[in-house]
């Protein structure tokens, strides 16, 4: 059936479930998820870290919501979303499959084909799960140290590399028969506010988001991005009504989006929850003024009930006309024209078989692009590389790896720098801190360090926690340190004065086993900065 013979079948109900995607709290069909699913026609969910336990589990979840689907008077895949970015913000990380370093890691290496090949790793093992949309990648350009939301989520502060490198994951992941989504549509890259909690501007004149912010979008349309999700961010250059953030915001969805970058694709709504848009609106009034706008889907990732109202708001709007019949239309129009172009208008079902991750050529890649990106910032005391020869007395300090944004899943508290150190020093000694340490953790720091050959600082976005420098610093009285920057590569900005400093780009075990094979030598550091540091030289 033609996607404008299918569009006309639908009733005013099926065509809200499809420009619906929300999120679930089960980890496989229960019968409640599974009334909610078809008493509003859904058509489209998200998957976060909740929902995934291993491989096979989730290929079964799919699988029953793909049966549900095609059980339905008119049957249509759902479309399977998930944040899989690599770096911080991955869902798939149990398991067996193959977690990747972030964006700003292959920003430090620079070669767009390792960006495609990465995303299509993903692509594939996230296909064999039943999942057929990433909301990736994250094309901000990240030209402010202070973001709180972003840092290595981006390739870096150059819009042309950024451009660059999306471009070949957007065609990485769409080679592999996934959805790619270029967010968040126009940058949020320059902003101090996180949007989970309060809404950000972005003050810009258009030229300079011109020449800045909207560089990697008009790329990924050029490379025929699936789909492209707003920012909750106002940007008065576009948007005259105060604070109005770019997601429900007509001019910049449907005036820029649209008409003037020619984008034809799916547009998505950031998550609704978000604080930016829930202190300011209520979800289903939200969702209306997406849709008018132009968003053809409005994201709800959390709270089944309020869920529940929301979808009644909008079906209620719809039917009163409140939401154009044509704007409505329109939206289901590109919803569907997806699917088909992706395979989707059929659901998907597996065979059965276990579904195949992580292989080891998959892993390979991942630790071979992890080795590419490690940037040694400052060796002024060269320290690096350290010969552990007759020298093996050495003690790991990591700050608590955990989550920093409502984007991340919770993480876990121990130390995969010093999981990876011990990998090259079995010997090896670790210390764990907080994210803000205290006087006295600082101070019990101090005091185990003494004496030791070699002391390795895992810090973590140091440089939004000032405690972290005044860790370092304390340390460096007893001798200096080699510290490894497991996040942002901004901490060293917090003590200038230090001389060996090594920047990661990320905690993950591939990322952190290179930074501990430059440390002791195994490899050499050949990664670039793609950030300015502030008061670097």
């Amino acid at each position: 059936m033609s996607v404008d013979a299918l569009l006309e079948s639908l009733t005013l109900e099926e065509k809200v479930g499809q420009v619906l995607m929300v999120g679930m709290e089960e980890t496989y069909l229960s019968p409640a998820l599974k009334a909610r699913l078809e008493r509003f026609h859904v058509g489209n969910v998200i998957f976060l870290g909740r929902n995934y336990v291993d491989p096979r589990q989730m290929r079964a979840f799919t699988d029953d919501l793909q049966r549900l689907a095609a059980a339905r008077r008119t049957p249509i895949g759902f479309l399977t979303a998930i944040d899989q970015e690599g770096g911080v913000v991955a869902r798939l990380v149990r398991g067996g499959t193959t977690v990747f370093p972030g964006n700003m890691a292959l920003g430090a290496v620079g070669d767009p084909e390792l960006a495609r090949a990465a995303s299509r790793v993903m692509a594939e093992e996230m296909r064999a799960l039943g999942l057929n949309m990433n909301l990736a990648p994250v094309l901000d350009v990240n030209n402010n140290p202070a973001n709180p939301g972003i840092g290595v989520r981006s390739y870096g502060e150059d819009p042309a590399l950024a451009a660059r490198l999306g471009a070949a994951a957007i065609e990485g992941t769409q080679g592999a028969g996934v959805m790619a989504t270029a967010k968040h549509f126009p940058g949020k890259g320059d902003v101090t506010i996180d949007s989970h909690l309060d809404l950000p501007t972005v003050p810009h004149s258009v030229e300079r988001l011109n020449r800045v912010e909207l560089v990697p979008f008009r790329a990924a349309i050029e490379a025929g991005v699936g789909a492209i999700m707003t920012a909750h961010v106002f940007f008065p250059a576009y948007e005259p009504e105060p604070l109005l953030p770019a997601t429900l915001s007509r001019n910049v969805l449907t005036g820029l989006l649209r008409d003037e970058l020619g984008f034809e694709g799916v547009i998505i709504t950031d998550d609704l929850f978000m604080g930016a848009i829930s202190k300011r609106f209520g979800l289903g009034e939200a969702g209306i003024m997406a849709i008018n706008a132009g968003a053809d889907i409005v994201l709800m990732c959390h709270d089944p009930g309020e869920q529940e109202k929301a979808i009644g708001e909008i079906l209620t709007a719809a039917r009163e006309g409140r939401i154009a019949r044509e704007r409505l239309d329109s939206a289901v129009r590109r919803v569907l024209e997806a699917k088909a172009r992706f395979g989707l208008l059929e659901p998907e079902i597996s065979d059965g078989t276990a579904p195949k991750v992580g292989s080891p050529a998959s892993r390979k890649l991942a630790l071979d692009i992890a080795r590419r990106s490690i940037a040694l910032v400052r060796n002024a005391d060269g320290l690096i590389p350290f010969d552990v020869e007759g020298r093996g007395n050495v003690l790991v300090v990591c700050v608590d790896v955990s989550s920093l944004t409502m984007v991340e899943d919770a993480q876990l508290g121990a130390s995969p720098l010093a999981r990876a150190v011990r990998t090259l020093v079995p010997s090896a000694e670790e210390t764990r801190v907080s994210q803000s340490p205290g006087e006295k953790e600082i101070r019990d720091t101090v005091e185990s360090a003494s004496g030791r050959d070699l002391v390795i600082v895992g810090t973590y976005n140091g440089h939004l926690y000032p405690a972290q420098a005044e860790l370092v610093k304390a340390l460096a009285e007893v001798g200096p340190p080699v510290v490894v920057a497991m996040r942002n590569p901004y901490d060293i900005a917090g003590f200038p004065e230090i001389g060996t400093y090594v920047a990661a780009f990320g905690f993950r075990d591939c990322s952190m086993q290179a930074a501990a094979e430059v440390v002791f030598g195994k490899v050499d550091p050949v990664g670039t900065l793609p950030v300015t540091i502030p008061g670097l030289k």
